[in-house]
């Protein structure tokens, strides 16, 4: 049995040229919140902490705390920089070691 499409089977998404990236960088001030691994904070305080901060599903706060265990660290959300420092500030309330770095 053969069958045809009545669409066509790729989507075609616009294209994103380089001075749209550089305008919106321009626009915003982005920081990126690093959080850095260390041997006392517990996986769920963690994954609570980036629920809780950040709003990211548990899924994917899951899978950020396991990439800051195996690799020392992780971006944890990029924020403007008054979101960010907020957040930073948020993560050491609990005792979560985390940073800032322009993105």
């Amino acid at each position: 049995m053969t069958s045809t499409l009545d669409h066509p089977s790729t989507i075609s998404l616009p294209e994103v040229v380089d001075e749209d990236i550089s305008a919106f960088f321009e626009v915003e001030d982005l920081w990126a919140v690093i959080v850095w691994n260390d041997d006392v904070t517990t996986f769920q305080t963690v994954i609570r902490a980036f629920v809780e901060i950040f709003g990211h599903s548990v899924e994917r706060a899951d899978q950020l705390a396991w990439k800051i265990h195996r690799t020392g660290k992780a971006v944890a959300a990029v924020r403007p920089k008054d979101e960010a420092e907020a957040a930073v500030h948020a993560l050491h309330l609990r005792k979560i070691s985390a940073t800032l770095s322009r993105a």
